[in-house]
């Protein structure tokens, strides 16, 4: 009887998933940092769209999809933020946004957990590996957090004389913060 018990619960715990979690977006954020020239140039994206499944007790139910707009780079000024935007670099009328979707969610510890997924920039797909912290917030919310480098000439970010190391930074920081509503019971 308790074998049959044990495989009945073995059972309905197969079909278990993370529920859909909504992002905050307005207290969420996607930024990067540059160096051009020696000097550190921080932006951020003002527009993305998150689906985040996300449960810490069983992270391998767990999934994520991002997409940025390319359109809403802030990188400091209007010059920066139209220059980003260029065919060169970041393409927003070729390829109006980059996306994110996580093909597998692990535990590393105690709150710190990978996601290991499919980053498309420009229409180039790379997997990465992703490591991210989750922190349970005051009202039930979840705060993601966490840090990636990305090699921007891997993405045929900038080219030609950009692509010297020494002009703009081949590799940049990309840092995040997703703010999850409460889960649904």
């Amino acid at each position: 009887m308790k074998l049959f018990s044990a495989i009945l619960l073995s059972l309905a715990t197969l079909g278990v998933q993370a529920a859909p979690r909504t992002v905050d977006a307005a207290r969420s954020e996607i930024s990067f940092s540059v160096k051009q020239m020696g000097v550190a140039v921080d932006g951020r994206f003002r527009r993305f769209e998150a689906q985040v499944d996300f449960d810490a007790a069983r992270p391998e139910t767990s999934s994520a999809a991002l997409a940025v707009d390319i359109a809403s780079v802030d990188a400091g000024s209007e010059e920066a933020d139209s220059t980003a935007v260029e065919r060169a670099w970041l393409d927003k009328a070729g390829f109006p946004r980059a996306t994110f979707k996580s093909s597998s969610v692990r535990a590393l510890g105690p709150g710190k957990y990978e996601a290991r997924g499919l980053l498309t920039i420009k229409g180039k797909p790379r997997e990465i590996t992703v490591p991210f912290s989750a922190a349970e917030q005051a009202g039930g919310t979840t705060l993601l957090s966490g840090q990636f480098s990305i090699r921007r000439t891997d993405f045929g970010i900038g080219g030609g004389e950009w692509n010297e190391g020494d002009l703009v930074s081949n590799d940049v920081p990309v840092k995040f913060k997703l703010l999850l509503a409460p889960a649904k019971q």
